[in-house]
């Protein structure tokens, strides 16, 4: 029937029926568009059963004022999704110390024998869970002698051998009911890793296995509606949270903007508290609004943000199965006085920045946070952070002394040694034979007291002990092979209340707020870098006076106050421009230099003028030298130094005038998450910049260049119980100077005495 209708159609009419059906077609996508954006933050516009473009039929004034106003549409609909998730997903562990690499969410764990603590959330269970391990392990790893063993709040879990060698592996772990506690819970792996071929120090640096952070913590199902119910709250929001961050993935916070004036507070309050409450590698944060596209991958959290009448705090779960926790926030609200309620998110305690000892006391290694030490491998070595105080100086050579208390095995092979070191220098070796079995008690360790220095210091072990034979793989040992009680003391003398110029009491008291830029700025930094590096000065506490950042641009290097230094800017912007190896490069065509077969030929063919010009130059550079030397003004040694350097990102303090400043370059392809890693490190662990002058390598060490001509400063006034220490400071610093200083004084009373002498010995005529 419609065949034979379908042919006495007017063309014309035909037109307008296929318009009218593409103008349908068109509004139907239309229609579908916000559905998208709506799934996108977890909503669902529900759509009339039969397709057609129109409202429902019954509509009443609530949903006529969730259209028009955004925020009310966005409330209404994560309230009622209920969208599709995934049937799983993993609430990720969170590694508590940075000293471990991270690169795109992997971690390393290298060495014989290590443990690595983590942060686990949960929402709290009386049934069994599965907490899951990705791995995988370097070739030199022996499988059936390798293994990990999980322990969670201090309760033995399992153990599982290393036997994913060429991709990475799952690993499951079942968690009996009742371990695991709501909100966080300790996880602690013990990596065993054994060489299949080779036993010693060398044979444990070829040992690693791979930690995928993303891929490992606990299963989390979400195909039920009690799960569910469970996840809308403060622990789910936290587990939801873990597995967001994991990866280096970003948390969205949406709809900051409609706070207006205040939402610069909202936003730097969020970044720091959140950080602060959450241990391991900082976490991202990106800003957007209430509608945006589908991301790439689902999202476990998120934080929106709703201008309301009253200010609350509410849980919900969106159609994509994230958690998000909805801030309603009224006018004038203080971000302190929504979230103080909430335990879950204050600061944590380990944050801190290391404990400071007393001086002049002898302050057992308990006191700093070191634990009895027991290595039962061949290669290790174990850091110890501490603070002195910032006015405690001392440049003499007066010295500080350990009290070891520690013991080791019999019998153990040639070669075996303990390594004692300061700030990175060896103080002491200890060879461990000939007193095998017996526990060595109060065994003094002189040092001198110049290796430490104001601020965060670091007090290492290391241990070497061969493979015997080498050759063969070790033979399984769980008995320790040395022991380091924490009853061991470490005595640090006395100094005055002194000062002198050096970064590292400024980058100690950084903090959030710390951060300036100026116009140029943003050529260097994002909004997003600004952030992350908000995000890794939150994770400690600053000292009582805030110090300053500044965030330059290559383009803005003039602007750097370098005080009496000379700093060559293309040496400068060579330091993060140029790649790593161009450093090896210059130090291979100066090696070429040297050898030069042709040197001495030319030598021969120059003239007599040529020879006699070359030996005053070379008598002029030697006077420079010394003069450098006496009265040193450090740019040709900073300049020099600079040279040899490449990395990320450089930090200046070169004007001793202004001592809470610091300046940081970055370079242009560097990664800002990397960068914050390690300066979180450093802060917590100890290692970071000093001097004048630091650079963050590529492997993500600090070097620094200390001025060889600062002055250091009295900032208590003399008296005869501090002259001594102080006067030995200042001396100590300059010793070149004030040595040809009193040779020139005493000679000089040479002269007038002998000048006396024989003036009254002359004949009066």
């Amino acid at each position: 029937m419609s065949a034979a209708i379908t042919p006495r159609i007017p063309i014309r009419r035909a037109g307008l029926v296929a318009g009218m059906a593409a103008a349908l077609s068109l509004l139907g996508l239309l229609t579908q568009a916000p559905a998208h954006a709506q799934s996108a933050e977890g909503a669902q516009i529900i759509m009339p059963e039969d397709g057609t473009p129109g409202l429902p039929q019954a509509v009443d004034a609530a949903d006529i004022g969730a259209r028009v106003d955004p925020t009310r549409r966005q409330v209404r609909t994560d309230e009622d999704a209920q969208g599709s998730a995934a049937p799983h997903w993993i609430s990720a562990l969170r590694l508590t110390d940075l000293r471990y690499p991270v690169q795109n969410g992997v971690a390393r764990i290298t060495g014989e024998r290590e443990w690595v603590n983590f942060d686990l959330y949960s929402v709290g269970s009386d049934r069994e869970a599965v907490l899951q391990i990705a791995t995988v392990s370097g070739i030199n790893n022996l499988p059936e002698r390798s293994r990990m063993r999980l322990s969670v709040n201090g309760q033995e879990v399992g153990t599982q051998n290393l036997t994913h060698l060429e991709a990475i592996g799952v690993d499951r772990f079942t968690i009996p009911e009742g371990l695991l506690q709501s909100g966080r819970n300790r996880v602690q792996i013990e990596f065993r890793q054994q060489h299949r071929i080779f036993c010693g120090p060398e044979a444990s640096f070829d040992l690693w296995t791979d930690l995928d952070l993303s891929r490992s913590g606990l299963v989390v199902r979400s195909d039920s509606d009690s799960i569910r119910a469970n996840l809308m709250g403060i622990d789910g929001f936290m587990m939801a949270l873990a597995a967001q961050s994991s990866g280096g993935r970003s948390v969205e916070i949406r709809g900051i903007e409609t706070l207006g004036s205040e939402a610069e507070i909202w936003r730097d309050f969020l970044v720091a508290r959140f950080n602060q409450a959450l241990t391991g590698t900082p976490l991202l944060f990106s800003f957007t609004d209430y509608w945006t596209t589908q991301p790439a991958a689902r999202d476990h959290a998120r934080i929106t943000i709703l201008p309301a009448s009253e200010s609350r705090i509410r849980f919900v779960l969106a159609g994509d199965g994230a958690v998000v926790m909805v801030l309603e926030v009224a006018q004038g609200t203080q971000p302190e006085q929504l979230l103080s309620g909430i335990h879950a998110v204050e600061a944590q305690q380990q944050d801190m920045r290391p404990p400071q000892i007393m001086t002049e006391v002898n302050v057992p290694f308990s006191d700093f946070g070191v634990e009895t030490e027991s290595f039962s491998q061949r290669y290790a070595i174990r850091d110890h952070a501490f603070r002195l105080p910032d006015d405690w100086l001392v440049l003499t050579a007066a010295k500080a002394r350990i009290y070891l208390d520690y013991a080791y095995a019999t019998d153990l092979p040639q070669g075996a040694m303990l390594l004692l070191k300061i700030n990175g220098t060896s103080v002491r070796l200890l060879p461990l034979r000939g007193e095998g079995g017996v526990q060595i008690s109060r065994f003094p360790v002189d040092f001198e007291a110049r290796l430490m220095h104001p601020g965060t210091n670091v007090l290492s072990f290391e241990m070497f002990v061969p493979g015997n034979p080498p050759t063969l793989p070790c033979a399984v040992n769980e008995a320790p092979i040395l022991q380091i009680s924490d009853s061991s003391t470490l005595y640090v003398p006395y100094s005055p209340s002194m000062y002198i110029p050096d970064m590292d009491l400024a980058f100690a008291a950084l903090s959030p707020d710390s951060l300036s830029l100026n116009e140029m700025s943003g050529r260097a930094y994002s909004q997003m870098d600004v952030l992350t590096l908000k995000a890794a000065l939150a994770r400690t506490r600053a000292a009582i006076r805030p110090s300053k950042l500044h965030l330059i641009s290559l383009d803005d290097l003039g602007s750097i106050p370098t005080g009496h230094y000379n700093a060559d800017r293309r040496l400068l912007e060579d330091a993060v421009l140029l790649p790593e190896e161009s450093s090896a490069l210059v130090a291979e065509l100066g090696a070429q230099g040297q050898g030069d077969p042709f040197q001495i030929r030319r030598s021969e063919q120059r003239s007599l003028s040529l020879a006699f010009s070359a030996g005053v130059d070379a008598v002029l550079e030697q006077g420079r030298w010394m003069f450098e030397r006496v009265f040193p003004r450090s740019g040709d040694q900073l300049n020099t130094w600079l040279m040899q350097q490449r990395g990320k990102a450089v930090l200046f303090q070169l004007d001793a005038a202004r001592p809470d400043e610091i300046w940081m370059l970055r370079g242009p392809d560097s990664d800002m998450h990397a960068i914050a890693h390690a300066v979180a490190n450093a802060r917590a662990n100890g290692g970071g910049p000093r001097g004048q002058v630091a650079v963050l390598t590529h492997e993500g060490h600090w070097e620094s260049w200390l001025a060889p001509d600062r002055r250091p400063l009295l900032l208590e006034p003399w008296s005869r119980q501090n002259f001594r220490s102080a006067m030995g400071n200042i001396v100590s610093a300059r010793p070149i100077f004030f040595t040809i200083l009193i040779l020139g004084l005493a000679s000089l009373s040479a002269v007038v005495a002998l000048r006396l002498v024989i003036s009254t010995r002359e004949h009066k005529t």
